[in-house]
């Protein structure tokens, strides 16, 4: 592995005397990501609820927003999906916003504690 002395070659640093370092780009930060779920989130749509909510984190929001505005029933196992993603957004520094949830969806999350974990009061829903 050649190179002039100080030189980066790949993405290592070959500088005499110095450990190699890694150069990685910064992480993207968006202001705020939405995540807006829809329908009857059952237990069997845990699943694809943790995914979205994995690929929302993924962006290093900010502002992480989960509306529930098109909720008809949240069922115990993705409240739990959303408690532990509130509590992942708090640990990283994100602010955790659940919008627009129905008075039966608040009352399942209330159940939970997530008014703690929340940056922002749960608002009524539409």
């Amino acid at each position: 592995m050649g190179g002039v002395p100080g030189s980066l070659v790949g993405d290592v640093s070959v500088a005499p005397g110095r450990l190699p370092v890694q150069l990685r780009p910064p992480p993207r930060h968006r202001v705020r990501t939405v995540v807006r779920l829809r329908g009857e989130l059952a237990s069997s749509k845990a699943p694809r609820v943790r995914r979205r909510l994995l690929r929302a984190f993924a962006r290093a929001p900010s502002v992480m927003e989960v509306d529930l505005g098109k909720v008809t029933y949240l069922a115990p196992e993705v409240s739990g999906l959303l408690l532990a993603a509130a509590a992942s957004a708090r640990r990283s520094g994100a602010c955790f916003v659940i919008t627009h949830a129905s008075p039966l969806s608040q009352r399942v999350l209330d159940e939970l504690g997530m008014r703690r974990l929340t940056d922002a009061p749960l608002p009524p829903g539409p």
